[in-house]
């Protein structure tokens, strides 16, 4: 049976450079992302899962948080070391994440839950549970649609990609079943013109 998340890795492995080029200075999120940092304490410790080149992790770090990225796409870990090597990025897999638990203050989910299959949703997010403080914060963004698609991918043409959209309700609904409460939610138009959604969610919880 085919791993769709290690499908979708693969084809990161191939946009790696061009994604980087595209999204690496994009400054869309920044404000959103801000509402979940303004929930942790100073000097928080930070996991951004599914790091992708390290645009985020290298905004947390501006803020003074203590961050750690990691993706499964080695591509995406190569080039994320290279712009940001005062992070430490690691190679792994997010539904089995090898740290301590209750290790971090707060983990930051950027369109990467979207690229695992919906029955390995609950387990992956207990894992992040668990990964968490008591009181940790985590914040998910995903795009809203249907779930469980392979799909073209936009940034290489003759490539696929497997996506896992959302809804505002289903989301929570995954959240609440782990034990978080969620604290913020907002849905936003996407202005990106090689999403393959319209709209993108904001979702932040806390561990309960």
């Amino acid at each position: 049976m085919m791993d769709k998340s290690k499908f979708a890795v693969s084809t990161y492995n191939k946009i790696a450079d061009k994604y980087t080029q595209q999204y690496f200075d994009d400054l869309t999120d920044l404000p959103y992302i801000d509402k979940f940092l303004d929930k942790l304490p100073s000097k928080a410790k930070v996991l951004d899962v599914g790091c992708g080149p390290g645009t985020f992790s290298k905004y947390l770090f501006s803020k003074g948080f203590v961050v750690e990225g990691v993706d499964l796409s080695a591509e995406m870990v190569k080039i994320a070391q290279q712009k940001v090597p005062w992070v430490n990025f690691h190679l792994m897999d997010m539904r089995r994440l090898s740290f301590e638990n209750e290790y971090f203050d707060g983990l930051l989910v950027a369109y990467s839950l979207i690229h695992i299959p919906t029955e390995e949703i609950p387990a992956t997010i207990n894992g992040f549970y668990s990964i968490l403080k008591s009181g940790g914060m985590i914040m998910i963004i995903a795009q809203k649609g249907l779930p469980d698609k392979i799909v073209d991918e936009p940034l290489k043409a003759g490539e696929k990609i497997f996506i896992n959209f959302f809804t505002k309700e289903r989301l929570t609904n995954f959240l609440t079943q782990a034990g978080f409460e969620v604290t913020y939610q907002e849905e936003v138009p996407m202005k990106d013109a090689d999403s393959l959604s319209d709209m993108v969610i904001y979702t932040v919880g806390k561990k309960m």
